[in-house]
């Protein structure tokens, strides 16, 4: 029994699979971060004096050594960072979403993430996604007319009220499953324009998130080569939850609904949403400042030199403590979350058939094509997928099953025992008390004198009932007489007399 308390305390959870099958156009296509390698264009790079503020930034941007200082509180990091790096435009040369051609300059979004300047699609409206604050990068954003920015959560999904197909909304969802009917890209990377490289290469690198999270590019992020074709497989994984758990202490359940995260700078409660927030306090904690692509939960922190350069690695590597860990923990997952998975597949690039699938880039050599342009395809392959489910594992029926069944198996307990139990307990203890008051001690006195009077209405009694007695005796011996007269009214026998009065003698009435 002690067991069954325990699973039932501790472990209230299972996750299961959903039996319902989610469909993949009831759900948002995920959203894409690209970004370039190159943190700034050799072109503007060459304008930046070696003494100055801003080369001190690029050389934090391209995460080289430099023992020169500048002063803290620089809170230009956007602009710079806007200024010095290849625009989206530039970037991503073609779009194709859903078998449609679009603009890709109103497709996809500058952000700063901590791989410098990159190109999102498919973001939530930065209306819904921050509270205060928004990014430089994303305040004046424009949309395609045919497209309507709606608040969408995991926990709520799309709003009834929205008509479907839901590819007329944003964030968009998917029309189905193939190639045909993905998200298909042509990407420029300028190799030639390279100033420094946030890794030991020239490519790209892209991440798939939630629309409603900020995206870790510089992490999670995969690699894209120039000179391929990269074809991007999507495997789509959604976590639900019971209502029933909302009742289960967050200790146990090891997750958030959407009233219970509240975050101070992101309107969405995501696990990386909360870890990022907290590594922003962490940072002002310890080093008194912010990285530059950190939440700004404060609006005026301070922005980190190169000064804090070791500082911030600490933190961001968790080497500084303990507070780093319980920071962390805070942040549980959510407990209705979407999130992607990609398996990619490359191959190189034909240039004869990139010409003639592309007739708009004739201009560009084979040279070109295989140093600095990049196709990328994304899919679906199913139309349907099987989220996972968090239920009950022990709930309280349960509960009370297994303890009502162990006590039954070895104690022969039942509901009828219970009844017993609570007869012996309590019952017939108050009714033997109660007896036991009404019952009072009695003296030899008061026995003598109640003996007296009983042997008294004895006598009256007898002495009452004799005379009655007698007279009835009496008259019975004078009717076995006249009986016996009456069979012989003129001779009687000495025997019979004999016999007659021998018997009155012997029993009398």
């Amino acid at each position: 029994m002690q067991d069954a308390f325990v699973r039932w305390n501790t472990t209230p959870v299972i996750v299961g699979i959903n039996p319902e099958p989610t469909y993949i156009t009831n759900e948002p296509f995920p959203a894409i971060s690209i970004c370039n390698l190159n943190q700034a264009l050799a072109s503007q790079a060459a304008h930046i004096l070696n003494d100055t503020s801003k080369f001190a930034m690029l050389q934090v941007l391209c995460r080289r050594k430099l023992n020169s200082q500048f002063s803290r509180g620089l809170n230009n990091w956007e602009q710079l960072i806007s200024n010095i790096s290849q625009p989206c435009s530039d970037l991503v040369i073609s779009c194709r979403f859903g078998a449609v051609d679009t603009r890709c300059e109103r497709t996809f979004h500058p952000i700063v993430t901590d791989e410098g300047l990159c190109c999102v699609f498919n973001m939530l409206h930065p209306r819904f996604m921050y509270k205060h604050n928004v990014p430089l990068t994303l305040r004046n954003i424009t949309m395609e007319k045919s497209y309507q920015a709606v608040n969408w959560h995991a926990e709520l999904g799309y709003s009834r009220s929205l008509k479907k197909p839901h590819n007329h909304y944003y964030p968009r969802a998917s029309l189905g499953t193939g190639e045909s009917l993905g998200l298909s890209l042509t990407l420029d990377v300028q190799a030639a324009t390279y100033y420094c490289s946030s890794s030991n290469s020239i490519g790209l690198k892209i991440a798939l998130h939630s629309p409603n999270e900020s995206p870790n590019v510089r992490e999670t992020g995969m690699l894209l080569s120039p000179g391929l074709e990269t074809k991007l497989r999507i495997e789509p994984t959604k976590l639900m939850t019971e209502e029933a758990l909302r009742k289960v202490h967050r200790k146990y359940r090891h997750c958030l609904f959407r009233s219970e995260g509240n975050l101070s700078y992101f309107a969405h409660y995501t696990q990386r949403n909360c870890e990022m927030e907290c590594m922003s306090r962490l940072l002002l904690q310890h080093c008194g400042c912010v990285v530059f692509y950190m939440p700004r939960i404060h609006g005026n922190d301070t922005v980190c030199s190169i000064r804090e350069s070791h500082c911030v690695e600490s933190v961001r590597l968790h080497t500084i403590g303990q507070a780093v860990e319980s920071c962390l923990d805070n942040c549980l997952p959510s407990c209705f979350d979407l999130t992607f998975n990609a398996i990619p597949y490359s191959t190189k690039i034909s240039y004869n058939d990139f010409k003639m699938a592309n007739p708009s880039m004739q201009n560009y050599s084979e040279r070109y094509v295989e140093s600095s342009i990049a196709l990328v395809n994304l899919y679906y392959k199913e139309h349907t997928f099987r989220a996972s489910k968090q239920t009950e594992f022990i709930g309280i029926t349960d509960f009370l099953s297994n303890v009502g069944g162990l006590m039954g198996l070895f104690l022969g307990f039942s509901f009828l025992s219970i009844a017993e139990c609570v007869y012996f307990a309590f019952i017939r203890p108050c009714r033997i008390c109660t007896e036991l008051r009404q019952r009072r001690p009695v003296s030899t006195l008061e026995l003598a004198k109640a003996s007296q009077c009983t042997v008294k209405r004895v006598k009256r009694r007898v002495n009452t009932l004799l005379p009655q007695v007698v007279w009835q005796r009496q008259r019975q011996r004078q009717r076995q007489r006249q009986q016996l007269t009456k069979h012989s009214p003129f001779h009687i026998s000495a025997a019979t007399w004999f016999k007659t009065e021998l018997g009155l003698q012997l029993h009398p009435a």
